[in-house]
């Protein structure tokens, strides 16, 4: 019994630690997205769609809500299916570039829509749960990215101190050939 609830805590880490990641991605993702967008003068671009998405029902804006996903869904199967004829690299690349570009799309869609998604309470609810099954992520992850968060600044630290050494030997080396 006290094994199966260790293998059950484990389970649901794993998927805190997934779903926490891929929301790290899609921050992220929606970030350089708004960046690269404020790079090229979009924003007439973006009010436009902005504008007639507001004009669609709900169902519709969901359509184009969920549309990259699929598309990107599909495109990651045909790359899976490349892996397997001996494409690898191809098909590496492509399911890459198809989670990369779906996710970019689906965020910078969904930034477009979400108040039109939410005006549909059945979305609202499962948006309310997602954002609730987050933060839980979050705290239940929150220990283990502090230590690793400590390990990290540990590692930096002994690499700075090697690298001044290295430095140091390399310069009194210089020193000694001039000499």
């Amino acid at each position: 019994m006290q094994g199966q609830r260790k293998g059950s805590r484990a389970l649901v880490l794993a998927f805190a630690l997934a779903f926490l990641f891929e929301t790290w991605v899609w921050n992220r993702v929606v970030g350089l997205g708004r960046r690269i967008a404020a790079l090229i003068p979009w924003e007439a671009f973006k009010a436009a769609v902005k504008r007639l998405l507001d004009r669609l029902p709900a169902p519709v804006s969901l359509l184009a809500f969920g549309l990259p996903f699929v598309v990107a869904e599909v495109g990651s199967f045909i790359s899976v299916v490349f892996v397997a004829m001996g494409h690898v690299v191809a098909g590496a690349v492509g399911y890459a570039a198809m989670k990369i570009l779906g996710l970019g799309l689906v965020a910078a869609i969904f930034d477009l829509t979400r108040d039109k998604l939410l005006t549909m309470p059945w979305f609202a609810y499962v948006y309310d749960k997602a954002l609730v099954f987050h933060a839980f992520a979050d705290r239940l992850v929150a220990p283990y990215r502090k230590a690793a968060s400590a390990v990290v600044r540990r590692s930096r630290g002994r690499l700075r101190a090697r690298a001044r050494v290295c430095r140091r030997r390399s310069l009194a080396g210089a020193e000694e050939e001039a000499g």
